[in-house]
């Protein structure tokens, strides 16, 4: 079971919501919260939302009171050592992607640095947001039922869509950020599927055609209405048409039996990107080798 939050930043700042995660999760020195609560809670926050992963056989009534409950003072004491030690060196996607938003969104972001946090933030931001009419609970295993919610996804309304394709350097790789403004949902798929298919395609090159086993990963990045793809600075033009099609007919079939089963669930509920997985396998089977070139401009 899932416990998905609507946790905004503050000042393009993580560290409050990410404080407030950690603390919401603190053990109270009951037995029976260790067991039942804290023991089986996962917490994971993003910069739009939060999500606590839970014990199935635990009623979301009860959880949602105990991630509701008043922070306590002991505990912001505590997770501020916590958060210290978790931020001293975040872990390498993280670096980039607080890079990639300093670099083509805002300079002001700040998703990795710790902060000291104070019990009145802490609890003025607990206050605010973590309510009912910010939450939503699924059951994961069954295809993400909605099992409760407040709130309807919000529609967005979408502009005229931007694109830009830039070089960008991170220590010592390079990539070529893909920087999508305002998309809709056929073109978060489109870009979706050009991410994956550009995936494939270095996994094969790196691993069995240049026999490393080290090399850099790509990154797919979703910030509100900003579309992120990083992937290695390679040749691509030897992506021909033979593997394309072969990656089209496997994607189809990750997509048929049901695999990012979260991502649609969040693109609906979080971004509202509104196709169905029904829309999304008809308008991969329509993508073209040639629409994929043109969208990657190779």
């Amino acid at each position: 079971m899932r416990i998905y939050i609507r946790t905004p930043l503050v000042n393009k700042s993580k560290m409050i919501p990410h404080g407030v995660e950690h603390c919401v999760g603190f053990f109270n020195k009951k037995i029976e919260d260790f067991f039942d609560f804290s023991q089986g809670l996962d917490g994971e926050i993003f910069t739009d939302y939060t999500c606590f992963e839970f014990d199935r056989w635990v009623k979301y009534e009860d959880m949602m009171k105990y991630l509701f409950q008043p922070i306590k003072e002991n505990s912001v004491i505590y997770e501020n050592m916590i958060l210290k030690e978790e931020l001293w060196d975040p872990e390498y996607a993280q670096r980039i992607y607080e890079k990639v938003l300093k670099s083509f969104l805002d300079p002001k972001y700040d998703i990795n640095h710790y902060k000291s946090l104070t019990l009145e933030k802490v609890k003025d931001y607990h206050e605010k947001y973590y309510k009912p009419e910010n939450a939503i609970v699924v059951d994961e295993e069954k295809d993400y039922k909605i099992i409760f919610k407040w709130f309807e996804p919000k529609e967005k309304k979408y502009k005229k869509l931007e694109k830009r394709k830039e070089k960008f350097k991170f220590s010592d790789n390079k990539y070529i950020v893909y920087i999508l403004n305002h998309y809709n949902g056929e073109i978060y798929r489109k870009a979706f599927f050009c991410y994956r298919m550009l995936d494939y395609y270095l996994y094969l090159i790196n691993r069995f055609t240049n026999q490393k086993y080290y090399y850099q990963n790509n990154y797919f990045f979703q910030q509100e209405d900003t579309l992120f793809a990083l992937v290695e600075d390679t040749d691509y033009s030897k992506l021909d048409k033979k593997f394309f099609e072969w990656g089209k007919k496997y994607l189809l079939n990750v997509f048929k039996y049901w695999y990012y089963k979260e991502k649609f669930f969040l693109n609906e509920y979080i971004y509202w990107i509104p196709k169905t997985r029904k829309e999304v396998i008809q308008m991969c089977k329509n993508f073209t080798r040639e629409e994929f070139k043109e969208f990657l401009e190779i």
